[in-house]
């Protein structure tokens, strides 16, 4: 597992896998446990399997006669049933085992001295075959992973700065320390970071390692729109635009062609318009318009819309709506008729602005 194995631009780092040779049944729960250990303490006891996660300064790990010490930031698997000694190396520890169990021995097997950090809600589609995988993951400010799937269930937490967490049940919160949330396998999920901080948390995993890690995926919507009315196959065009990347035309790499092709691989680019970018789609009829979708572009610190207004061609203004970020496409219910729509710019992080995608739907007025 690589540093982009969540893709996007966070930074991923494997801290333990196993495989499990008695996978657990769906029900059981990840229970973290943290313990402090002065100079000269140690801790020796056994339990269901585990990650170890060595949370401030070096600890030292022992089964097996196997001596092994974790900086601080690493982390260790425990098979069930192993005998194992925790200790500090030259100075003060803490550490975390985080236990897969059932949820109700929570706070009665809670080892003296330790505390209760948290208990996940039941662990459901747990596959025949398990890799039990821990990995620590950074995202940067303006960073994102990709939207993806694992063939198994996934729980994070959230250790340092905020994060807006997304899956495909939920849809999407704010994450900030200390801030827990699971899903089932095969659920698309997205963790963004549009904060001024790096965003860190921990993720345990029961995957099947016979399936890829992890898979691309799209949030679909729920709601049933009807057909996209601003698409070339609808009969819509581009009537005019602020301009395109380069200068270039409508059919260009960046020409305004690109927010209607129905591709997200593809965008328009205006060329350095900011917050006075626009772009007018020419409908194929008059339509009573029920539903935008707007996908901003983004270049990261630029080239991001923060809002935008629609004007018509009877000079009726809507908006602005407020655009929450660039992952993803954002729809808007709307009640107004129309041929001609001119989306503009409202607020933007300036450069070179545009879309990825645009969308409009509803009926065709008789």
């Amino acid at each position: 597992m690589g540093g982009s194995a969540l893709g996007g631009s966070a930074e991923t780092t494997l801290l333990a896998r196993q495989i499990l040779d008695d996978p657990p049944a769906d029900g059981v729960a990840w229970i973290a446990y943290e313990t402090s250990l002065a100079l000269g303490e140690k801790v020796e006891h056994s339990h269901e399997f585990a990650f170890v996660y060595a949370k401030d300064s070096h600890h030292v790990l022992t089964h097996d006669v196997v001596r092994r010490q974790l900086e601080s930031g690493e982390g260790a698997a425990i098979s069930a049933g192993l005998t194992h000694i925790h200790e500090p190396c030259c100075k003060a520890t803490t550490f975390w085992e985080i236990i897969l169990a059932d949820p109700e021995t929570a706070v009665s097997n809670t080892p003296q001295g330790s505390r209760l950090v948290f208990v996940s809600d039941p662990v459901v589609g747990i596959p025949s075959e398990v890799s039990a995988t821990f990995v620590l993951v950074r995202i940067p400010p303006d960073g994102h992973t990709s939207v993806h799937t694992h063939p198994g269930p996934e729980l994070i937490y959230q250790l340092s700065g905020n994060i807006k967490y997304q899956n495909a049940i939920i849809g999407t919160i704010e994450m900030g320390t200390g801030g827990i949330e699971g899903i089932p396998p095969f659920v698309a999920v997205q963790k963004r970071n549009p904060f001024a901080e790096d965003g860190v948390f921990l993720s345990w995993f029961l995957v099947d390692p016979a399936q890829p890690f992890a898979s691309p995926a799209s949030f679909e919507s729920t709601v049933d729109r009807g057909e996209n009315v601003a698409s070339a196959q609808a009969g819509a065009a581009i009537s005019g635009v602020s301009s395109n990347f380069g200068r270039g035309g409508m059919d260009t790499a960046y020409g305004a062609n690109q927010a209607l092709d129905g591709n997200p691989a593809t965008e328009w680019s205006s060329h350095g318009d900011g917050d006075n970018a626009w772009i007018e789609i020419d409908l194929a009829q008059e339509t009573h318009v029920t539903s935008l979708g707007f996908w901003t572009r983004t270049m990261g610190a630029s080239a991001q819309i923060f809002s935008f207004r629609v004007i018509t061609d009877q000079g009726e203004v809507y908006g602005p709506f407020s655009l929450d970020d660039a992952s993803a496409i954002h729809y808007f219910d709307t009640d107004f008729t129309a041929k001609k729509l001119r989306f503009e710019a409202v607020e933007s992080s300036g450069g070179n602005t545009g879309a990825v995608e645009i969308e409009v739907f509803g009926e065709p007025v008789p």
